[in-house]
């Protein structure tokens, strides 16, 4: 005989307190008056000796029922010697327990219907059998058991916030399969509620499984889906201490949301938002939260940079909370001052120009312009170590001469923007090409009349764009960065990197916001013909299809060449109402908020600071995951690279500054969309085949061991002691 869960047998040591309740029940005598002693002393042993029998049967009894139960828990089972026959049932059971699968329509979750009709289909297999337990979500085997240890196992099965994984059970089943008996009947279940991601991966399976009966079942609420999801957040714009977030919410189901909308930052909350979403819609909501209020004093909020934890959460309301919540790490820059060095001929040919720097300075929350204009003739060293970029109206043989200069300038981190005139001195324009400060050579100017295109170019991919320091992949920058994939060598996946410049490039939030001020209306009356650097990149072109931007990384700085004139001598863009935005777009964004935020099933990446980078591999890196276990981090190219997030939620660093990353839900995992009976059917019985062996015979083997459950037998045992103490006390008394 053996047990199951052996632990359950410690639970006997309880007989300990009835043997000390006994040893400590001493009798206690009173003294009587009585003057027949020689009878006294005959009714008080026959006394003693009743009670002294009565004491140890009633202990006896009591201890036996202690040591039973806690046999009984220990789930017993007798082993047996038998024959084998030579054909045995081999049962493989997929088990969606995907995030998808704790919906619940008010009469219960999918996942404990799911529990329930496994348990019988378990109870109804042979006796004899022997089972396989693949959970679809989180991918774990359990193989080779019993009857009665799968029906153990079923029960320690829980929701995981995975989508399923149909690979990992047809390569498991084939591979368990394969080392089995070739006479072994192979039966298959399947329990799923099969949404759109999970028949997908039926879809996407080419090789059929091989096996002797196929049995599903999908799971699906009577009743109309109501359920409603955060699926995406992105940050909008900050000012005045407040955060502005965009957050994407979309009915999942048949029934029509109306909840609320709100973020948190630790304490801090808030303004409810009130939203309606109609089945099957996606909407997106704004929600403004005070960082200023959200656990930092407004003195420091200038000198360091920052993590923010956003919580963003929809009200009870639908059958699945688990993805009413969506998480969103933030990094806010620190607040400086850029100084901008203006140069030009001193004939106030600055002064539009200068004019919207001013009012882009008051309306940045979180940069600073101080300006400062220098005739071109009168630049020196003292001027460009005070400038972080500089903007020349024309290209005069002064820049010439201080060619050496500018470049090292620009490749220690500053950035320098070409304005163009009809004539601008072609010996300066030679030297600062040989230099490679120009990022498009000037030559002949063409006077006729054109246009700009409406949009810049399409430089998602463009290596031209990358910051220096790589952006971390799976993160976003604020406002809707572009981004392309990578490999990762490590596990195959491709990782998003942000296109985008994060110290002083072209920031595509202001060139989409320049887009909206109609800039194919904006009239040229000249254009100098440019042969453009090869290692730069043509940001925007006029509509005759030469270059209007032209853009050009040198070491940590950039180089910007504008095909037009600063003053209304080529153009009139700094007259437009365009012109604000288009500072905005030559000047960047040096301090750009970074979001933070993966799925499940991606690799966390968080941005390592310049001071960690030098103790790669000499180091250790810890962060705390979802799950609040220290883990340690790879640092890889610049980031701490997490090897698993341990669940959705919050993702840390333990070094200070604290950064923070949301891991989120997979994509998609709770569209609960109802799937249709017949296509279900035909994807079953296209991936798993009937096996055609014939004539599978019975050979009788001898000597295999046998489990068979010994519960009940100490079930009733239990039962009759129960009944018998009482009596056997009782009757003693008499």
């Amino acid at each position: 005989m053996s047990f199951a869960e052996w632990i359950f047998l410690l639970g006997g040591f309880a007989v300990i307190g009835p043997l000390i309740a006994h040893l400590l029940a001493k009798p206690r005598y009173r003294r009587l008056p009585f003057t027949m002693l020689r009878f006294l002393r005959t009714g008080q042993v026959e006394s003693q000796s009743r009670r002294k029998l009565r004491d140890v049967l009633i202990l006896l009894l009591r201890c036996a029922i202690i040591v039973l139960i806690a046999m009984l828990f220990a789930q017993p089972m007798l082993h047996t010697r038998g024959e084998m026959e030579g054909v045995r049932s081999v049962y493989y059971l997929g088990l969606d327990n995907s995030m998808s699968m704790a919906y619940s329509d008010g009469s219960g979750s999918y996942f404990s219907e799911l529990v329930d009709s496994a348990i019988d289909y378990i109870r109804s297999a042979d006796d004899e059998g022997i089972f396989n337990i693949c959970t679809l979500g989180s991918g774990d085997w359990a193989s080779g058991l019993s009857k009665e240890r799968a029906l153990v196992q079923l029960k320690r099965l829980k929701v995981a916030p995975v989508s399923t994984n149909i690979d990992e059970f047809l390569s498991g089943l084939r591979t368990t399969r394969d080392g089995r008996h070739s006479r072994d009947i192979t039966s298959v279940f399947v329990l799923s509620d099969f949404t759109p991601n999970t028949l997908k991966q039926f879809i996407d399976i080419e090789k059929p499984a091989i096996v002797d009966n196929i049995n599903y079942k999908p799971i699906a609420s009577r009743k109309p889906i109501n359920n409603a999801a955060i699926v995406d957040a992105r940050v909008n714009g900050l000012a005045n201490g407040k955060l502005t977030i965009n957050a994407t919410v979309v009915n999942c189901g048949r029934i029509e949301q109306n909840r609320q909308l709100t973020a948190k930052i630790g304490a801090n909350k808030s303004a409810p938002v009130d939203i309606s979403v109609s089945a099957n819609q996606r909407r997106t909501y704004q929600v403004q939260i005070d960082i200023d209020a959200a656990g930092q004093p407004p003195y420091l909020l200038a000198k360091t940079e920052r993590g923010l934890p956003v919580q963003l959460s929809l009200s009870a309301g639908d059958g699945l909370k688990e993805d009413d919540t969506f998480y969103l790490g933030l990094s806010l820059p620190q607040r400086k001052n850029v100084n901008v060095l203006l140069s030009d001929n001193g004939t106030g040919e600055m002064f539009l120009l200068r004019t919207a720097m001013k009012t882009l300075s008051r309306m940045n929350s979180y940069e600073t312009l101080n300006i400062k204009q220098v005739l071109i003739g009168d630049l020196t060293l003292s001027d460009l170590d005070w400038a972080n970029i500089m903007v020349c109206s024309a290209i005069t043989d002064r820049l010439g001469y201080i060619a050496v200069d500018l470049k090292n300038f620009v490749k220690g981190g500053g950035k320098i923007v070409f304005f163009m005139t009809d004539e601008p001195s072609s010996e300066a324009a030679k030297q600062l090409w040989e230099q490679e400060v120009l990022a498009a050579l000037p030559q002949r100017c063409v006077r006729e009349r054109t246009y700009i295109e409406p949009g810049p170019c399409d430089n998602r991919f463009s290596p031209f764009l990358l910051s220096p320091a790589p952006a971390s992949p799976g993160a976003r920058r604020g406002g809707g960065q572009e981004s392309r994939g990578v490999e990762d060598k490590s596990g195959g996946r491709p990782l998003r990197i942000l296109v985008g410049d994060k110290s002083g490039g072209i920031d595509s939030v202001a060139a989409k916001s320049l887009s909206n001020y109609r800039m194919d209306r904006i009239v040229l009356t000249g254009f100098l013909e440019c042969e453009q650097h090869p290692d730069s990149s043509c940001l925007w072109r006029l509509q005759n299809g030469f270059g209007f931007v032209y853009f050009k990384r040198i070491g940590k700085g950039a180089a910007i060449l504008v095909n037009t004139s600063v003053d209304d001598s080529l153009g009139s863009i700094t007259k437009s109402n365009a012109s604000i935005a288009f500072c905005r777009y030559l000047l960047g964004q040096n301090n750009q908020i970074g979001e933070y935020c993966f799925a499940r099933d991606e690799r966390v990446m968080l941005p390592a600071y310049d001071v960690e980078v030098p103790f790669a591999g000499r180091k250790q890196f810890w962060v705390e995951t979802c799950n609040g276990r220290n883990r340690r981090a790879a640092l890889v190219e610049s980031f701490l690279s997490v090897p698993d997030s341990d669940g959705v939620g919050w993702v840390k660093t333990l070094t200070k500054p604290i950064r923070y990353a949301g891991v989120n839900l997979p994509k998609g995992e709770t569209d609960m969309t109802k799937p249709i009976a017949a296509e279900v059917a035909k994807i079953m019985d296209r991936i798993f085949s009937p096996d055609e062996r014939q004539n599978t015979a019975a050979a009788q083997v001898s000597g295999k061991k046998r489990y068979k459950p010994f519960w009940k037998v100490f079930a009733w045992i239990i039962i009759l002691l129960l009944l018998v103490e009482p009596a056997v006390a009782n009757r003693l008394k008499r």
